[in-house]
């Protein structure tokens, strides 16, 4: 098999391996985290992504719009919340890494 070549990426050298989302909220920061860390692209949703109280739990999402536009708009706001969340994750894990070599 013919070996892959690096590409450079915002400045990094990375596989040409990306890892997706795979649909069905799986895809966080720490599965982009342990992929990068792996040399390739990690990748997390931000649709219904996974953001926590201060003690780590995850906050459960509940929709209390009337319509569906409510809805959207509710949804848009977790969507942000857990992006930053699982960003935040995966730069802590980073960090973490980084401190133990």
């Amino acid at each position: 098999m013919k070996a892959l070549n690096n590409l450079l990426i915002s400045g990094r050298e990375v596989l040409p391996v990306i890892e997706g989302g795979k649909g069905v909220s799986i895809s966080n920061g720490q599965t982009a985290g342990a992929w990068a860390a792996a040399g390739g692209v990690g990748t997390f949703s931000g649709v219904n992504a996974d953001s926590y109280d201060a003690d780590g739990n995850v906050i459960r999402q509940v929709y209390h719009g009337k319509t569906r536009k409510e809805r959207h708009e509710e949804l848009i706001a977790y969507a942000i919340k857990g992006g930053i969340a699982q960003a935040q994750r995966r730069m802590k894990s980073r960090a973490e890494r980084a401190a133990s070599t």
